[in-house]
């Protein structure tokens, strides 16, 4: 798929799904983690300099993610927010965002490395909208094992009548009902140590 094809996903739906990418990917592996980043991020860094230019705002993503990653260390942001997830029954993911940071990066993926009704029941991945003047809209992204989702991991630029406008996303994970949920979250910006 192309940054053109991606990004037009990302237009339509919010978010995207890249089936199956992680299948043997094995479950606490920073390499794993790593390899992602740098995979993804030329592709990505595409998409987010759209949306700036959309947004009116200047500068530039750079190609590389060690130098945007070298960027967010001379802001002070430091740490790698990246991680993977186990979450047992009624364990869950509140909802949130990951835009706080200075230089944050527009865009985010999680992975989920179980499978579903297999190995565990509920933990569905969960996004939420907020449209200027309109209520949030929840969506629930069918994620099976191996799969990778891509979206917003604050805001996101949307087309109106006046040009385009920012629309706020959050993500959560639904309370796994039974069973173990094996996932992976995946951010291309360091962030402030907490």
């Amino acid at each position: 798929m192309t940054p053109a094809d991606l990004l037009e996903r990302l237009d339509e739906d919010g978010f995207l799904i890249l089936p199956g990418y992680v299948e043997n990917g094995r479950f606490g592996s920073t390499g794993l983690l790593r390899t992602l980043q740098a995979t993804f991020y030329p592709a990505l860094a595409e998409i987010a300099n759209h949306w700036r230019a959309r947004f009116g705002l200047p500068g530039r993503y750079p190609e590389q993610l060690l130098q945007f990653q070298a960027q967010c260390r001379d802001a002070g942001q430091h740490s790698d927010p990246s991680c993977f997830t186990r979450l047992a029954p009624q364990d869950c993911l509140p909802l949130r965002h990951r835009g706080a940071d200075a230089l944050a990066f527009p865009l985010q993926m999680v992975a989920l490395l179980s499978a579903p009704v297999e190995d565990f029941s509920g933990g569905e991945l969960l996004l939420t909208e907020q449209r200027p003047r309109m209520q949030s809209r929840p969506v629930v992204v069918p994620l099976r094992r191996g799969d990778i989702a891509v979206f917003p991991s604050h805001r996101r630029p949307v087309a109106g009548g006046n040009g385009y406008y920012p629309v706020t996303t959050r993500q959560a994970v639904s309370p796994v009902r039974s069973g173990q949920r094996l996932g992976l979250e995946l951010y291309f910006h360091l962030a402030v140590a907490p």
